[in-house]
Order: C-alpha cells, then structure tokens, then sequence
C-alpha cells in the first residue's frame, strides 16, 4: 500500500510538471516561406503561436510600428526600410513579453508615394481627481489615426496663465492608443489650464491642434478669522474681550497651521479641528492676554484683549473745576482724550495711567471724549457736575440821616396866634405829618440848600438893621 500511495503521489506530481511546462511555452512567429525581405506590395505570411492572445506588433528600427491583425502583413508603399521584429504584448504590461528580432526586412525597390498627410485625433480623454491641485497628476489619452506612414510623436501642450508644461503621449502597445501622466507642479492653485495636440508621423508631416478640454485647478477657501461668531477677516484692528472666542478657518487641504502670536513674540497654537470642508483653530481669550496686543501668524488682523469695558477708575473733580483720574491698564492705548462742559473742551494731561484736566471754567455737566485703539470715538457723561459758585452779597451800609442846621427865628416876625382847642387837639396828628414830611423832603434835598438859605436870611436881616 505504501508503495502504490508513493507511485499514485509520483504520478501527479509528473502530470503537474508537464502541465506546468506547457503553459510556460511561450509565444512565437516565424516567417512561413524562406523569403525575408519584401518590398511594397508583397504579403507576408506569418506561423503564429499565440495561445495567450497577446498583442503582435511589427516594430522597424526607426520606431515605425504596426499592429499585426492576423497572420498576414501587406507591406505598403509608406512602410520603411529596414529591419523589423515583432513584439508580443500583455494588457497593462508597457514592455514586451516576447520579442522575436530581425523577422523580415523591408526594401522598397522604386520610388514609392509620399504621405502627404497630417496624422488626426480621433478622440481624448483627461481625467483627473475630483480637486485638481498642483500635486495632482492629470491622464490623458488619445485615439490617433495616421493610416499611412503612422504617428512617429504625439506631445500634450498645457498652458495657464502663469507657466506652460509639455508632456510627450507614449503609444500603449496593447491598446494602440497613445497615453500620458502630465504633473502639475509648475502651475498654481485657481488657475484655469488649457491644452493643445502636437501630432508629427514618419513623413514628418507636423499639425498642432487646439483642444476643447479645460481644467479648473482647485480654488482654495479664503482664511477666515472670527471673533465671538462675528466675521472679523476684513477688520484690521479689532477689540476682544476676555472669555470670548476666536476661530480661524482655513482650507481642507492646507499643510500649515499658523499660531497666535502676541507683540514680545510669544506663540500660543490654536485648537485645530478637521471637517470634510475645512480646518478650523480655536482658542479662548484668557485673562493672562489682558492688554495684550495678538494676531495670527501671517495675517493682517491685530486684537487687543481687555478684561474689562470700563477705562476709567477713580475720578475726582477738586475745588469744582479739575477733573482727575485713573485710566485702566487695558485701556493704555486710547488717545484724544479731553473733557467737555458747557459745549467748551478742556484738554487733558496724561501721566501715565492717571490724567490731570486744564481748569474748567464753565459750568455743568461733564463729559470725556477719547478714541479708542481700533480707531473708534467714544464719549461718556459722569457723575460729576461743575456747580455755579453763588457770591454773598456785602453787608449794606446805612449811612446817618443828615443834619439840619436849625433855622434861626427871624427877627421881624409877628407872635404866632393861640392855638385853638380844636387845632391844640389835632396837633399831634399834625406834627406828625409835618415831620413825616421834612423826613421825606429832607432825603430828597441836599443838604447845601438849608445852609445857603440860613446865609441868606442873615444877609437880608442885616441889611435891613443898616437901613
């Protein structure tokens, strides 16, 4: 039984080998008749084994090459002299599998035609990924016809606006069809590409065509920076506040990831994210960016963080006409600062964080103007009011009544009638009003008058006592 099992084994393993060997026979062609070299005209008949199927190219030493459909080959009036060999050719494999050399010869004996025609593109084809980037690679193929002397080159021209690449078609062997992989390194992103065909045979016979194909080469998304859900790529200098976020937005391809950056250099990477559209970096102000001026590495927009939205901190108006006070560290950066009364402006000095105002020398309400680091004009109304100053009126000086000299009596003068009952009992009343009277006149004559009639009286008496 052992001995059977071995031979049974020994068998097979003989079956197996021979099969073996007989699928590595390889291809081969051979000329039928003695004849090897032919001229225009003359067919040629070829003993094929191809039990592969493989593709029969008849390939001369200048690189003209024609595809064998049979086990015949016509040679035309274009076909040139010289050796050829026939390559064997598998489906994505760009070598030969099996080269048999010098196979025929070709020799035209007369003058033959001359190809006068231009080759001709039957179709192409330039596929590409679905975002085409300066990484990318394009792939072109083309169906050419050239049925007389053949394609001998087939060159891709690329152009954009900035650079212009050339790339030559190499003839896919199995498929006859003449392809290519064009890199794209020279041109950039956003720009449009357009093509053009340059197709030369083995007359020499040169055409250039221009293609209908145009690429889009990939747009890349804008960097967009947001602060607190607010679009802020446009604004040069913005204000942040401490709690809040910023974001930045950049490209689903993008290779570099900027970091916030503070004004002595120190960097601080964001929080990056990827989506199947974008990156996005996020970082929340801190409290330790408090005054800090930021920005983003490679970008224009600057942000100066607070902690607080108040810039202003113990203020005093003294003896109702300084304004003085405290500006907070985060706001170090305004500028113009002055204060307003009554319409008038005062100017204001400042020291540091603390600020002094000229005297203010009208009354009112007080307000202070200043224009913040972002540029923006800004006013706040205080609490603090400059008061009218009410002036006590001085004490009014009542001057002493003026005094009369007394009239002296007049020396002719007759004796004054008894009084009667009747005016006795209304003399008090009458005196009154007599008095009342001198007081009144007396305030309003000066008190000149009575003296220069009491002289004159004087004078007239003395006369008289001459007469």
């Amino acid at each position: 039984m052992r001995k059977l099992g071995l031979m049974t084994i020994l068998f097979w393993m003989f079956l197996s080998v021979q099969a073996f060997a007989a699928d590595l026979e390889p291809p081969m062609i051979s000329l039928e008749k003695e004849q090897r070299v032919f001229t225009s005209g003359e067919v040629i008949s070829f003993h094929v084994k191809n039990p592969e199927e493989l593709k029969i190219v008849l390939v001369n030493e200048h690189g003209q090459r024609k595809l064998l459909d049979g086990e015949t080959y016509t040679v035309t009036d274009w076909d040139l002299d010289g050796n050829y060999q026939a390559e064997f050719y598998q489906a994505d494999i760009s070598k030969p599998v099996v080269t048999v050399e010098d196979l025929f010869e070709v020799k035209q004996l007369e003058e033959v035609a001359k190809d006068e025609t231009a080759p001709s593109l039957k179709m192409i084809e330039i596929t590409h990924d679905e975002d085409v980037l300066p990484t990318s690679v394009l792939y072109a193929s083309a169906d050419l016809d050239d049925a007389e002397s053949g394609v001998k080159q087939a060159i891709l021209l690329v152009h954009s606006k900035s650079n212009e690449s050339e790339m030559e078609l190499i003839r896919n062997n199995y498929t006859g069809e003449f392809d290519a992989e064009i890199p794209l390194e020279k041109f950039q992103l956003g720009e449009e590409l357009t093509f053009q065909l340059q197709l030369v045979d083995f007359a020499e016979n040169e055409i250039t065509l221009d293609l209908e194909n145009t690429i889009q080469l990939y747009e890349p998304k804008a960097p967009v920076l947001s602060y607190d859900g607010s679009d802020i790529t446009n604004v040069q200098k913005k204000i942040g506040q401490v709690g809040n976020r910023i974001e930045l937005t950049l490209d689903k391809y993008t290779t570099e990831f900027p970091e916030l950056e503070t004004e002595n250099s120190k960097t601080i990477p964001l929080l990056w994210q990827k989506t199947a559209t974008e990156w996005k970096g996020s970082l929340a102000l801190t409290t330790e960016l408090s005054g800090e001026i930021i920005h983003i590495q490679e970008m224009n927009q600057y942000m100066l963080v607070r902690a607080t939205s108040e810039p202003f901190g113990d203020i005093q108006l003294i003896n109702n006409s300084i304004l003085t006070g405290t500006i907070h560290p985060d706001f170090t950066f305004i500028s113009n600062l002055y204060v307003e009364v009554n319409g008038q402006n005062f100017p204001i000095k400042r020291t540091d964080n603390s600020f002094t105002s000229a005297e203010i020398t009208t009354t009112g309400k007080i307000t202070l103007h200043w224009t913040d680091w972002d540029g923006q004009v800004f006013s706040k109304q205080m609490n603090q009011e400059i008061k009218p100053v009410i002036e006590m009126p001085d004490k009014e000086t009542i001057a002493p009544p003026s005094v009369i000299p007394k009239e002296k009596e007049s020396l002719l003068t007759s004796p004054d009638p008894k009084p009667s009952v009747e005016s006795h009992e209304n003399t008090p009343k009458k005196q009154e009003k007599k008095e009342t009277s001198t007081k009144n006149k007396s305030s309003s004559i000066p008190f000149w008058i009575p003296a220069l009639m009491i002289i004159g009286v004087i004078i007239f008496s003395g006369n008289r006592a001459m007469k």
